[in-house]
């Protein structure tokens, strides 16, 4: 490190005792001139360079034929480049018209102190700018300030507006500026030489409309210049919304003619970034000149500085591009490397932002930056701790490791390898490069709360789901063939009955069943991140029979009755509003007794009553065999279905939000494994009939109602004491009894009979069970046979071959829908050949005293009716009473608070049988809708009166209607 003087002003460098020291120079005093030489008597060689090619002092030593190249080329075009051809001006471009939002104020913003050195730093580009003509004087009641930003590494400013206040009162328009997430999915592999043009200035390429000017005024005081007011945009000004979408249409409108032209090679375009690629070198260059010539005849203008032209390998948009592969560029990786430890969730949001763009290079991004999204959402305390510690890290040091992958070959198909750990899918995008596949994209991303609670296969679906939409973007709709660890096929084309939802599986089946764009390879186990198998061998298993396998909190809670059971009782929840409060209670009972109730607290819902009385019912039925009725679905579906999708997916909605009656339902979960053997069944709620589960659904909700009146919440009534003598399961009938008989079946002490060491279930039950079954699938009688057959282990079904011939035969959705053969009788139909050889003859015999009764009805209704036909032929009915030159009332179907539900007076101007026009109103009105107007209620003439009060300033004015 050295000092020295540093003088502004002086043209000439100025060189100290050190630097002088170090050269060995030596100076030579002679009467005309000064020399300055080195040891060797040669003359020292002083560069002079300005502040504005510093950096050229830190690049990397170029190839001097690269610079003898790009010399020729300016020379070739020096209408197309910035430095040779000056500010461009897109001819065929007409001016830009600012479209601004209804009923807007102008946005007046006074201009920010700025320091004395910015100032001067901004000075000279806002003296060429007005020069050019691209600034000019204004007046306009809008106003926003400048910010000088200083460049990076220099000490050069330039002028930037702040434009956030105009930008809100200016209408949006849709953006249509590409998506740089899959911009290169339309570059081939096999165009490997590139081209690639920054256009200088681009947004000031375009007029602005004079109407549209003075929208972007700022203030600007230049004693030098004579300037003291308010200068504005005569161009599209930069942090103006709209700019990148405007000038983007333009470019892509003006370079049309040009893709036509040469349709061998490959254009790409980002607002103002070009990429041109060709198949060979001899293409690029005739490409590159071509391009060229029309940007500099349009007005376009490319910056020589950053052009890279006819080269294997360039840099576009952050990413390293060669031989159809692309890498992120080193100076993004060390822009994200850079940023320091979030502080607060904006840090955190712009880390996650500028990662987030390279997350096709990181493996498992999704999962990795888990413990950082929490802390973005508003309201949650920013506490930065050892998780947060260690996925900040994991993050900068995957972008060291970062690949360099494919560029998509949209010529050739695409496989998606999927696997799903812990509520994350991820995935690896390829294509075959001969013998092997070479990744395209890494994809990740976290499963919704809602699919993070289900079985491993349909996370699966769920994964492969979210994952086909995220490759979408990058292979354009070609065929996708998806590698998995499960059979999803399968299940997607049979799903399951519980767990998803119908608007969820038709989702899933319409994208992952399109034969044409979606296929399913053989099944893999795979490591996403490496695309390489496992150790080990795989863990075998069937999908369909794991999620049958998957039903609910316990393995054996049905909705059948339970043979021989401790207690059957009947639950339920009543909510309702008693003079003007809601009182709810819950109630267990028997058949005709009241085991428990409960008066709850006011404002319970019926829900939460019906799963109150559920949770008490398994309490007091620990231990015990336990058959319990309910009319409530809510709490049938959390104890069968809900309750386990709830706790596998943390009690949280499809937006991540808790679910209601939380506390409640875990309540009920643990209850669930309270009895001994467990049977909840749904009934209908308020039945009339005279059978078991009527009359006790009927005393539940007695019970519950009057315990809701009660003042008493604790009202706990005990337990019958159980008969120790077992009581019989079934209720056998008579012919039940005699069948057996025959049969030789064995009766037990406790009233139960059995056939065969099994069970016998009485015919009303079989019955019973064999309608419900063929009400759930409408299987024919030999496939429920099969069925039935398989869960006769411990029963006996009485009856069962005749019930099920008697039910497949009776059902009538069956004899619609399934198809079967007309069986006729025996013989030959008579037909005949003409009208009357074959007559067929009913007889129906009427007693005389049918006939007595016939005669009465119609003396008794047939002459009244007649009568009344008459009166309604002699006298119509007239639909409406107003008149032409009427006032009618019309109805307000909208009114507000405080507003009459009826508007007008109106004059009616035309009728028609059913609707009226009046004048005022432009649409015909229903004659249902209006109502005749009081000749007060039309407008009369009133005279007002002025009356003096005490304050001089004021006076009081009264109406008085004329008779």
């Amino acid at each position: 490190m050295h000092s020295f003087l540093h003088v502004p002003d002086c043209p000439y460098p100025l060189l100290g005792r050190d630097l002088l020291t170090k050269l060995r120079a030596q100076i030579h005093f002679e009467r005309s001139e000064v020399k300055v030489t080195g040891p060797e008597g040669i003359p020292l060689t002083i560069l002079t360079m300005s502040i504005e090619d510093e950096y050229r002092l830190h690049e990397k030593r170029t190839n001097s034929n690269n610079q003898e190249t790009l010399d020729h080329w300016l020379a070739e075009f020096p209408q197309a480049w910035a430095e040779t051809g000056g500010m461009g001006l897109a001819i065929n471009q007409a001016p830009i018209i600012v479209t601004l939002k209804a009923a807007i104020l102008p946005a007046s913003v006074r201009q920010y102190p700025m320091p004395k050195e910015a100032r001067e730093g901004i000075r000279p580009h806002i003296k060429r700018l007005l020069e050019q003509g691209i600034l000019v004087p204004c007046k306009s009641p809008w106003n926003t300030p400048l910010l000088p930003v200083r460049k990076p590494g220099t000490n050069d400013y330039r002028p930037v507006q702040d434009l956030r206040e105009v930008n809100k009162r200016i209408e949006d328009i849709h953006p249509t500026v590409p998506n740089p997430y899959n911009l290169l999915s339309g570059l081939p592999p096999n165009y490997t030489w590139y081209t690639v043009l920054d256009l200088k200035d681009a947004f000031f390429c375009l007029r602005l409309h004079p109407t549209s000017q003075p929208i972007f005024a700022f203030e600007w005081q230049d004693a030098d210049l004579g300037i003291s007011g308010q200068l504005t945009w005569t161009r599209l000004p930069q942090g103006f919304k709209n700019s990148p979408t405007l000038f983007d249409e333009a470019l892509h409108q003006d370079l049309a003619g040009f893709r036509v032209r040469y349709p061998a090679l490959i254009l790409l375009q980002y607002v103002d970034d070009i990429l041109l690629a060709a198949k060979t070198k001899e293409e690029c260059k005739e490409g590159t000149r071509a391009l060229l010539q029309t940007l500099g005849s349009l007005g376009y203008r490319a910056s020589a500085k950053k052009a890279q032209i006819c080269q294997k390998q360039v840099t576009y948009l952050g990413y390293k591009i060669k031989d159809g592969r692309r890498w992120l560029t080193e100076a993004r990786m060390r822009a994200i490397l850079d940023i320091p430890t979030p502080q607060n969730p904006r840090q955190l949001r712009e880390f996650l932002g500028t990662a987030g763009f390279c997350r096709l290079w990181i493996p498992g991004f999704a999962e990795m930056a888990a413990p950082l999204y929490p802390l973005t959402r508003p309201g949650v305390a920013f506490k930065w701790e050892e998780p947060q510690k260690k996925a900040f890290t994991n993050i900068k040091k995957a972008l060291l490791e970062s690949p360099a992958l494919g560029l998509p070959d949209l010529a050739k198909p695409f496989e998606l390898f999927i696997d799903e750990k812990g509520g994350y899918a991820k995935g690896v995008l390829t294509q075959k490069l001969g013998p092997w596949r070479r990744p395209t994209a890494y994809l990740s991303k976290k499963l919704d709360p809602v699919a993070s609670g289900w079985p491993p296969c349909l996370r699966m679906i769920a994964a492969i789901a979210l994952l086909v939409k995220d490759s979408y973007k990058l292979t354009l709709g070609q065929p996708l063939t998806i590698h998995a660890p499960h059979a999803v096929e399968a299940v997607i084309r049979q799903p399951p009955d519980r767990w998803l939802t119908n608007a969820r599986m038709t989702h899933y089946q319409t994208m992952l069943l399109d034969k044409d764009r979606v296929h399913f390879g053989p099944l893999v186990t795979l490591n996403p991140a490496t695309l390489l198998p496992l150790p080990g061998e795989p863990e075998a298993h069937n999908c369909l029979q794991v999620l049958a396998e998957a039903h609910g909190a316990r393995p054996d809670l049905t909705d059948q009755p339970l043979p021989s059971p401790d207690h059957i009782w009947f639950t339920d929840g009543s909510s309702f509003l008693h003079q003007g409060k809601r009182r709810a209670g819950a109630a267990v009972t028997t058949e005709n007794q009241v085991v428990w109730a409960q008066a709850l607290p006011p404002g319970t819902s019926a829900q939460r009553a019906e799963l109150i009385a559920l949770t008490q019912a398994l309490k007091l039925a620990e231990g015990k065999r336990l058959t319990v009725y309910t009319d409530s679905r809510y709490a049938f579906a959390t104890a069968h279905i809900h309750g386990e999708i709830y706790r596998r997916r943390g009690l949280l909605t499809s937006e991540g939000k808790d679910i209601k009656n939380k506390e409640e339902i875990l309540a009920l979960l643990r209850a669930l494994h309270l009895p001994s053997a467990l049977s909840i069944i749904h009934c209908p709620g308020h039945q009339k009939g005279d059978s078991l589960e009527a009359r006790g659904n009927r005393r539940a909700d007695l019970a519950a109602r009057e315990a809701a009146l009660t003042t008493d919440t604790t009202s706990l009534l005990a337990l019958e004491p159980t008969n120790d003598r077992p009581s019989p399961s079934w209720d056998y009938e008579q012919r039940d009894i005699q069948t057996l008989e025959k049969l030789g079946a064995t009766k037990e002490p406790n009233g139960d009979w059995t056939y065969e060491g099994k069970t016998v279930i009485p015919y009303r039950v079989t019955k019973y069970l064999v309608t419900f079954l063929h009400k759930m699938t409408h299987l024919s009688s030999k496939k429920m046979r099969e069925l039935l057959e398989r869960e006769e282990e411990f029963n006996f079904l009485l009856g069962k071959n005749d019930i099920l011939k008697q039910v497949t035969e009776q059902c009538d959705a069956c004899a619609r829908v399934n198809a079967s053969r007309l069986k006729l009788p025996p013989g030959n139909r008579v037909r005949g050949y003409r009208p009357g050889t074959h007559w067929e003859i009913d007889f129906t015999e009427i007693k005389p005293a049918h006939l007595q009764a016939l005669q009465l009805v119609q003396r008794e209704i047939w002459k009244p009716l007649a009568q009344a036909y008459k009166d309604q032929r002699d006298h119509p009915t007239i639909p409406h009473s107003y008149q032409i030159g009427d006032t009618v009332w019309v109805r307000r179907h909208q009114a507000k608070n405080l507003e009459p539900h009826w508007k007008g007076p109106y004059i009616v101007l035309l009728t028609t049988p059913t609707a009226l026009k009046v004048d005022g109103i432009a649409a015909w009105i229903h004659a249902s809708h209006v109502k005749p107007a009081r000749p007060t209620d039309s407008a009369t003439t009133s005279e007002w009166t002025a009356h003096r009060t005490q304050n001089p300033l004021k006076i009081r004015l009264s109406r008085t209607p004329s008779c």
